[in-house]
C-alpha cells in the first residue's frame, strides 16, 4: 500500500502551469432602428396599461363613493316615508276623525252613512 501512496500526486503537481490568457473585450452591440422602435412601442403601451389601470381604479372608487351616497339618501328617504305613513295612519284613524269632529261641534248622522263594501 505504501507503494501505491507514492504515486498519486496532489492536485497542484498534477496541473501543469499554464501561462494567463488575455480576455478580448468586445464592444456592446448597437441597438438597431427595429430594436428601438419596438422597444419605444412595448414601453408605451406599457405606460398607458398603467395609466388606465390607476384611472378606472379611481373611477371604481368614484362610482363606489356615489353609490354610498345615494344608499344613504335612498334609506333616509324610506324613513321619511315610513314616518309619513304612521302620521297618515293617526290622523285618519276613527278615534282621531271622531275628536276633530267633536272639536268642530260636527255630529254623525248614521242615515247618512252607507256601507259600500256590501
Amino acid at each position: 500500500m505504501a507503494q501505491n501512496a507514492y504515486q498519486y500526486t496532489t492536485s497542484a503537481e498534477a496541473i501543469p502551469f499554464a501561462p494567463s490568457q488575455t480576455r478580448v473585450k468586445y464592444k456592446a452591440a448597437r441597438w438597431t432602428r427595429r430594436e428601438r422602435l419596438m422597444v419605444t412601442f412595448v414601453s408605451a403601451v406599457i405606460m398607458i396599461l398603467m395609466i388606465g389601470v390607476v384611472f378606472s381604479s379611481m373611477q371604481a372608487n368614484a362610482a363606489r363613493t356615489n353609490e354610498a351616497t345615494m344608499q344613504s339618501k335612498i334609506d333616509a328617504t324610506k324613513e321619511s316615508n315610513d314616518a309619513l305613513r304612521s302620521d297618515i295612519q293617526s290622523k285618519t284613524s276613527k278615534k282621531n276623525l271622531d275628536e276633530v269632529a267633536k272639536k268642530y261641534n260636527m255630529t254623525l248622522s248614521n242615515n247618512n252613512v252607507r256601507n259600500i263594501n256590501q
